[in-house]
């Protein structure tokens, strides 16, 4: 029933621009064949795979966003693993003649398609194509709705949202690759594909579409007030899904600019977001979650807020210790994994350049995972702080490639497909090697309460000017803002290393810096360790291994009283 129904449906509920549209074939086919060997060829659609698409198509048209989620979360992975675990899924042509002609359920099922040629399979030239030109059509068709007025076509659940827009930036970060990489080449074939198509993912087409959605929604109103002002009954304070694309739209902004190098910009996209909300819209999705933290914390690192990144990643691997609900079916399970690995090393390379106290469990794991690393930061290993930078940071992009280089002018001598990498790591590279000899000055002046600047500099190795010039770059380098609360970038200047000082003449007086850990918190600490404990033990109790572990106990308490009197060897 529900294929005859999707089958006969009319496009009446769409606009007029979308009610012709055909989706683009993944499969070229000449337009000169007949029908009846077009017929012979005609893919052959699973039943299970049939069932999946019709029920996908009801829930589309009746906007279940509940059934909607399982056949996304669930039912699309395992039909994954089962039929198309090392090949395409049916191409559009052949989903548009057996099941439904519904530009809605079109659009997205390429947006599933494609998701599955990008991550499993190998990527032709006109996939991305494809790929793009099904974006837009997808994203044209909201921005449309939401300027125009008129209620959101398109209900999904939460994670697809996430997923589609998440998948977007994605497809543009391949996509400027292969496009660096066929310049350092210059193939011939590809450099001609990639002049006929110069606006395919092209950045300011992209930054454009993520702009429209935010401020197509009114997300940045309704995040300043949630609750409905009088007379606004549109955009995010009406509909979730519109709530969802801007608030989404506003995360993959922060990743945008953090991928092309705009630190200030990228963290300037998330005045509004809602941290101090008692449950924060990103705590929706694990992801979404992480993905902020990461690009956030990144952010601060380049900005040489290391107070403020250390604090961000702190906060998010404690979280993410205590948490297990992410589908370990979705694709983006093992880019979760992965992007949790690179918080603990990018926190590593914070606690290295700003030595501060950090979480217990966190302090743990790394002297148990990258103990090794970590004593090779302290000597000051420069090779080190690159290759866990490199690990670690975002993969960046170039906005746009020379026109030299596209023009083939450009030698191979002279391109570097990976320039944006190599910037922001040479950025870095730099402040560290000018905070080469402060952990040295610091051991030092730990040490005294005061000093001539004539002994430190004997004990440093270096002439006394030299001493003052390095003395005022701990000074500058140790002077970081701080936030405390409001936007990202607000923050309090603050003196931010081990030891204070000032210079007085030729004598240098300190102050060394011996911060305790507040009582409170050591008391409550242990405390959430006891309740943690005592848990343990009433689940214990609940299977029946109390008396167990009751048994054993006595047991050896009788075997050890026994050797201590000498009756048992």
């Amino acid at each position: 029933v529900l294929l005859a129904q999707g089958c006969g449906c009319a496009s009446a509920n769409y606009p007029a621009q979308f009610r012709h549209m055909a989706a683009s074939p993944h499969d070229s086919g000449d337009d000169g064949e007949s029908t009846g060997y077009v017929q012979e060829r005609r893919e052959n659609i699973p039943d299970a795979v049939d069932h999946f698409l019709g029920m996908l198509l009801d829930g589309l048209q009746t906007r279940n966003i509940s059934q909607i989620h399982t056949l996304y979360e669930d039912t699309f992975n395992k039909l994954t693993e089962k039929y198309y675990k090392t090949t395409r899924w049916p191409s559009s042509e052949a989903v548009k003649d057996q099941i439904s002609e519904n530009p809605l359920f079109l659009i997205l099922y390429q947006e599933l398609y494609y998701r599955h040629v990008f991550t499993r399979l190998q990527i032709s030239f006109h996939d991305r194509i494809s790929s793009w030109d099904n974006y837009c059509k997808l994203l044209d068709l909201i921005v449309d709705d939401l300027t125009g007025g008129e209620d959101s076509t398109v209900g999904l659940p939460p994670q697809w949202v996430w997923d589609l827009l998440d998948e977007f930036v994605y497809h543009y970060q391949t996509y400027c690759n292969f496009r660096s990489k066929a310049v350092k080449k210059q193939d011939s074939k590809e450099m001609q594909e990639l002049k006929e198509k110069p606006d395919v993912f092209s950045t300011s087409k992209v930054l454009g579409y993520l702009h429209q959605l935010v401020k197509a929604s009114q997300i940045e109103e309704y995040l300043k007030n949630p609750e409905k002002p009088e007379g606004e009954s549109r955009g995010a304070f009406k509909d979730e899904t519109t709530r969802l694309f801007g608030y989404f739209g506003q995360m993959q902004l922060l990743r945008m600019h953090s991928l092309l190098g705009d630190y200030h910009l990228a963290m300037q996209t998330i005045d509004c977001i809602d941290f101090t909300a008692e449950v924060p819209l990103f705590y929706k999705i694990p992801a979404c979650h992480v993905t902020l933290y990461y690009y956030m914390g990144f952010a601060y690192i380049m900005l040489r807020r290391y107070v403020d990144a250390i604090r961000v990643f702190s906060d998010i691997l404690v979280f993410l210790s205590k948490t297990t609900g992410v589908n370990s079916l979705s694709y983006q399970y093992e880019t979760m994994a992965k992007k949790q690995d690179q918080m603990y090393a990018l926190l590593l390379l914070c606690v290295s350049l700003c030595p501060r106290t950090i979480d217990e469990s966190l302090d743990r794991y790394i002297r148990d995972k990258h103990g090794d690393k970590q004593h090779r930061l302290q000597r000051g290993d420069e090779l080190c702080f690159e290759e866990l930078f490199s690990y670690a940071c975002p993969k960046f992009v170039s906005a746009a490639l020379p026109a030299e280089a596209m023009d083939g002018l450009s030698t191979l001598s002279t391109f570097n497909a990976n320039e944006a990498h190599q910037r922001q790591l040479n950025l870095f590279k730099k402040e560290v090697s000018e905070q080469q000899s402060l952990p040295r000055i610091g051991s030092y002046m730990k040490l005294y309460t005061a000093i001539t600047t004539s002994k430190l500099a004997q004990l440093c190795d270096m002439d006394e000017e030299g001493l003052r010039d390095q003395l005022m770059c701990v000074m500058h380098k140790t002077q970081q803002a701080v936030s405390t609360q409001g936007a990202p970038l607000a923050g309090e200047p603050q003196l931010c290393c081990e030891v204070e000082f000032y210079i007085d003449g030729d004598m240098v007086h300190i102050n060394a810096h011996r911060p305790d850990r507040p009582h409170s918190e050591v008391f409550l600490e242990q405390i959430l360790k006891f309740q943690d404990l005592l848990g343990r033990w009433e689940r214990l109790e609940e299977v029946g291994w109390i008396s167990i572990i009751a048994g054993v106990v006595a047991a050896v308490t009788a075997k050890t009283a026994a050797v201590a009197a000498g009756g048992w060897l």
